[in-house]
């Protein structure tokens, strides 16, 4: 549903920093702050919109805001269902939502061959770093996801439940430290460089990647030269009026997503409740998808930025990937799926060099990149 937008009323709404990103709270209520941000957003949305108007197509305006509105309130009322105990109801509300925002997709990134053209040059680097506790060398399967046979490690993350693993990658080596929580001087910690895999002779996975990287302040804040700013959009026009209409529809839900966590040591994340509801409805299409086509596989993806921190949402992309619940063999309880879409170097030692950013250099320039089976 697309509403006409100026670029000036794109502006007054989103240049209000209670819209920016990531959202620092006080951890006390998560409903409640939830609420007062999406209700603060239609609130804008509805002053600008009135503007609006006059001299364009009022019935589209108008009913575009209600479409909003109906975005919002089933966010919170999925969180609600999920915070009083009922886990299946607020599926059932976020998958509604998701329907409704598949009818005005933000931008999905074809990673796949299929969408390979000829000479195709794949600057697509990303970086993986695992804390561990011996320094011996690893193979390239401690660095994948969590194997089936260690589920019970997995912890709950943004975008993947206790006990069910998923890949996260970064787009650079010092935000995957960041991620993890690690230092020079804090112990042992490996990293390799992960490349998708494109070649259809070897993977046959259709991979799309959802984008859920964009904060409100990206639309006007793109002429940093700050050099550790990493957050480049060369994929998508900003400045297209489509993009911009889209992400007011798109806006509440990388908003709920996008929350830091106030207390790491608790077991429970209200702040995880959205993400993890996406990845939830993200298994359902890749299941079902799987399951009508038996051509090739298929892989979905989330482009986010970090929400370690304020300073961390600005070092890079996230992406994650979910494990399909196959596994390869006994022998190798990884999923095969995400084993044939990957190739990667074997893990170094992060601090065997003077610096991260060194590491990385070495990692970047490094071409002996496989399977994890070979």
């Amino acid at each position: 549903m697309i509403i006409d937008i100026s670029d000036s009323n794109f502006r007054k709404i989103f240049q209000d920093k209670s819209l920016y990103l990531p959202i620092r709270w006080d951890g006390v209520d998560f409903y409640n702050n939830l609420e007062n941000l999406l209700n603060n957003y239609c609130k804008l949305i509805e002053i600008e919109v009135n503007y609006l108007n006059e001299g364009l197509k009022k019935d589209r305006n108008n009913f575009g805001v209600l479409h909003i509105k109906k975005i919002c309130n089933l966010i919170k009322k999925s969180v609600k269902h999920y915070l009083d105990g009922f886990p299946a109801k607020a599926y059932d509300c976020f998958s509604q939502v998701m329907h409704l925002l598949q009818q005005t997709p933000l931008r999905v990134y074809k990673k796949s061959c299929f969408e390979i053209l000829e000479n195709y040059d794949d600057r697509l680097s990303l970086y993986r770093v695992a804390k561990v506790e011996d320094n011996i060398p690893y193979a390239r399967t401690r660095i994948f996801h969590t194997p089936y046979n260690l589920r019970s490690r997995v912890s709950s993350s943004r975008y993947s439940i206790a006990g069910y693993p998923s890949l996260y990658l970064g787009t650079s080596l010092e935000l995957c430290c960041e991620e993890v929580h690690y230092n020079l001087n804090n112990g042992f910690a490996i990293a390799s460089k992960f490349k998708i895999e494109r070649n259809i002779e070897y993977n046959d996975t259709e991979i799309n990647v959802i984008e859920l990287a964009l904060k409100p302040q990206d639309f006007f804040e793109q002429n940093r030269d700050d050099v550790t700013y990493r957050r480049r959009f060369d994929e998508v026009d900003l400045h297209d009026p489509s993009v911009r209409s889209a992400y007011l529809l798109w806006y509440p839900l990388i908003a709920a997503s996008s929350f830091i966590r106030t207390n790491k040591n608790h077991p429970f994340a209200a702040e995880y409740i959205v993400p993890q509801l996406l990845m939830q409805w993200v298994r359902s299409e890749m299941a079902t998808n799987n399951e009508e086509n038996t051509d090739y596989d298929h892989l979905i993806g989330i482009r986010y930025f970090s929400c370690a921190s304020e300073r961390a949402s600005d070092m890079g992309f996230n992406y994650v990937f979910p494990v399909s619940g196959s596994k390869i063999s006994s022998e190798y309880p990884y999923c095969p799926i995400l084993a044939k879409a990957f190739r990667l170097t074997k893990p170094y030692f992060i601090n065997e060099y003077p610096d991260i950013i060194s590491c990385e250099r070495v990692l970047r320039h490094d071409m002996d990149i496989d399977f994890i089976k070979n």
